[in-house]
């Protein structure tokens, strides 16, 4: 009987240490999961300037510390305390193209050997001097970055809200920068680099009454307007070709007023005009915060994608010319008065028909006038 008890005891303090031992290792294992880190020497932080950035990972995830990401041509670095992202540091693509982020460092006469050594190989190093805030895993304040073929987007954020769009467009022997910026009551668009070849391009959007405005501007000089009327155009503008249409049961109105030293020149920042056809409610609108913000998620959408065809209006409704006194000289225009549908057709200020017809029957007699007069 003792020497069975003897035996229970040896089994028990075998078991004992088998536990303990296993605790041991998964405490072992732990602590090693919570010491993962990687070292980076790709990039300079300015606002932390150091030899080595370190990244620790918990359980194979980010915990603590600078981690890249992206792109490598686009360098960012996400910071982290205890598994929370506070921090981007990045850099603007357009100062790294222009090789400007490098200029800080400079090799001097008195350097030793081994400060020329440490000078070359940080000479051509990303230095990241742009800080982004994070929260809730968002930028609030600072820059979003989304990578598009043969581009980037980047979003400047203030207090969460979109305050600007930059767009970056690369190819093998052309770059391009847009920037789209809201300023009050107006979206303005423009290029930098089209700006240092003197060709200053910008656009205008705004709003009056229930009319949106795209003003052109070439060098400070107006060299075209674009209108998107919600509804019918009550009010003519001189000199302008309007096209009025129903899409997803409203009646819209796109007019265009172009220049002629616009003419064969080709040259055009973004296709709003596309935006007006593809999501015509979006001009509905009044708030300008709101429909800058709908403005950019529509342009990054378009940019991501290799072709946007918008769709065909569904009703047509008419197709007029006017001259230097907002009259009609030339075009066909659908009426509806009190049930009384018709049509009237001008040219050379005059009307030369004036018939009643159905809106149905209309788009038949609409599609044949622009066949043969466009």
């Amino acid at each position: 009987m003792k020497q069975l008890v003897n035996v229970a005891d040896k089994r028990s303090i075998r078991v004992a240490l088998v536990w303990f031992l296993c605790i041991i290792i998964s405490n072992s294992i732990n602590a090693q999961d919570m010491e993962d880190f990687v070292e980076y020497d790709s990039f300079i932080i300015v606002e932390k300037p150091r030899e080595k950035y370190k990244g620790i990972y918990k359980d194979g995830i980010p915990y603590e510390g600078y981690f890249p990401k992206g792109d490598s041509e686009f360098p960012r670095v996400d910071y982290y305390e205890k598994g929370k992202l506070k921090f981007q540091y990045s850099l603007d693509i357009y100062q790294m193209t222009l090789n400007e982020e490098s200029a800080e460092i400079e090799a001097t006469a008195e350097m030793t050997e081994e400060e020329y050594n440490k000078y070359l190989k940080n000479r051509y190093k990303p230095r990241l001097n742009i800080k982004s805030t994070y929260k809730n895993e968002k930028i609030v304040n600072g820059y979003r970055y989304e990578e598009i073929k043969s581009g980037l987007l980047t979003r400047k954020i203030k207090n969460a809200k979109t305050i600007a769009l930059f767009v970056d467009v690369f190819a093998m022997h052309f770059y391009q920068r847009i920037k789209i910026i809201l300023d009050g009551d107006r979206i303005y668009i423009k290029s930098p680099t089209m700006e240092m070849s003197e060709e200053n391009l910008e656009l205008q959007l705004y709003r009056e009454d229930n009319t949106w405005i795209t003003k052109q501007e070439l060098n400070q000089e107006a060299i075209g307007l674009y209108y998107f009327v919600i509804g019918e155009p009550k009010k003519l503008l001189s000199n302008t070709t309007f096209f009025i249409y129903n899409q997803e049961g409203n009646t819209y109105s796109y007019g265009y007023k172009e220049f002629e030293n616009i003419m064969g020149n080709g040259m055009n920042l973004m296709d709003i005009n596309s935006m007006y056809f593809s999501n015509p409610k979006m001009f509905h609108t009044k708030d300008m915060q709101m429909f800058f913000e709908d403005f950019i998620n529509l342009y990054t959408i378009q940019m991501a994608k290799e072709e946007v065809r918008p769709e065909e209006p569904e009703i047509y409704k008419g197709y007029i010319y006017t001259d230097e006194n907002a009259e009609i000289i030339k075009g066909i225009r659908f009426f509806e008065n009190k049930g009384d549908t018709y049509y009237e057709k001008y040219g050379k200020g005059d009307i030369l028909e004036h018939k009643k017809v159905s809106l149905l029957d209309f788009q038949h007699i609409f599609k044949t006038y622009l066949e043969n007069n466009r």
